[in-house]
């Protein structure tokens, strides 16, 4: 059998060739987290035309999975944001010093009452009339707080079950806080600072408030390798959270780096982040 000459150096050049797969398996998948980010931009903007400045009466919860019921207050910003995989429509409440979160009922119709009153929504939701028959919950068995906090803080294995049953419930905390959290250190380790970082925000974080008096949010950001002027590690993360910590008025907030996992290639890294909120009038 004859091989031509230009076959024998074609072999010879390809051999010790290698071909990245992973490398183009994550600009792949890159491209559909940057498409769906365009779809998610847009259906914000369409609910967003409908609900934004109004005030409306609306079945919808305080946290993910939590009670729902008729609330009664003004919308000032609409969010699409995925919780453990499950997109969820979050209506934000400007009225109150801490803007209030409300987690809309997607199979039920809401009511357009008129334009913003500026007033809070009444503390027991809108017309009772209109509200699902309270179910009694179990009470809630007494922990240690100091129990609590020494052990390793993960996300709940599997998400709350539905209208707050769980006697072990978490809320939601929201994109918007994340991203007001994280802002403060993350432009710091990019090449181009400017970068907004909710891109890095891919889902909500949960929290919840110890007997203590304090509150305890746990969250992830991701953050590909490509946008970082330097490596990471542990040790400089752990300072950066540590610099970011900070005590303003009575509420002293600490932040502490849980866990950072690279990805298989090295092309994304994962960070954990620890929040604690404390109210120092009650300690």
């Amino acid at each position: 059998m004859r091989i031509s000459l230009k076959r024998i150096m074609e072999q010879q050049d390809m051999q010790g060739q290698y071909y990245d797969l992973g490398k183009d398996f994550s600009n792949f998948r890159r491209t559909i987290d940057g498409a769906d980010a365009q779809i998610k931009e847009r259906f914000e903007q369409t609910i967003g035309q409908q609900l934004t400045g109004k005030r409306i009466r609306a079945q919808a919860s305080r946290g993910y999975k939590q009670y729902v019921k008729t609330y009664e207050f003004d919308v000032a910003r609409i969010s699409l944001d995925d919780y453990y995989d499950n997109y969820v429509v979050v209506a934000q409440d400007n009225t109150t010093p801490k803007p209030k979160e409300y987690f809309l009922k997607a199979g039920y119709k809401i009511q357009i009452l008129g334009p913003s009153t500026g007033q809070p929504s009444p503390q027991k939701g809108g017309d009772p009339k209109m509200q699902k028959p309270q179910v009694q919950q179990p009470p809630t068995p007494k922990t240690n707080p100091d129990a609590a906090q020494s052990q390793p803080m993960v996300p709940p294995p599997k998400p709350i079950k539905e209208e707050g049953h769980d006697t072990d419930t978490y809320d939601a905390y929201g994109i918007d806080a994340i991203e007001q959290d994280v802002k403060k250190w993350i432009p710091d380790l990019l090449k181009k600072p400017e970068t907004p970082v909710r891109e890095f925000i891919k889902k909500l974080g949960w929290m919840k408030k110890l007997e203590n008096g304090k509150s305890i949010a746990m969250y992830q950001v991701t953050l590909p390798s490509d946008v970082l002027k330097a490596p990471l590690s542990q040790q400089a993360l752990r300072d950066i959270l540590t610099n970011s910590s900070k005590m303003s008025g009575t509420i002293s907030t600490e932040f502490e780096l849980k866990d950072i996992t690279p990805s298989e290639t090295n092309d994304m890294w994962t960070i954990w982040i620890k929040k604690t909120m404390a109210d120092t009038t009650s300690i």
